[in-house]
């Protein structure tokens, strides 16, 4: 959120006490602290990382399919066909 929205983070919002990061009620949050760990480029980082492991599964299951089904049969990548992506 702090890297697509950072004007709408409030981090301050969790509070000082001790946070039990688990994904359990009430906290919901895994991992790191993020009152101590969380920034605009740790989320910059995470959302790189994502959107590499997501091209490579795409491109890993466009190699599954038989090359006859490996196109929308479309003369080019045009917006009115974008939805098709």
């Amino acid at each position: 959120m702090m890297f697509f929205y950072p004007g709408c983070v409030d981090l301050s919002e969790l509070g000082t006490g001790p946070l039990a990061p688990n994904m359990k009620h009430p906290d919901g949050i895994g991992g790191l602290d993020p009152r101590k760990h969380a920034s605009t480029e740790v989320g910059e980082k995470n959302v790189d990382l994502a959107a590499e492991a997501i091209g490579r599964k795409a491109g890993e299951l466009l190699e599954s399919l038989p090359k006859d089904k490996r196109s929308f049969r479309l003369k080019s990548v045009s917006p009115e066909h974008w939805w098709m992506i």
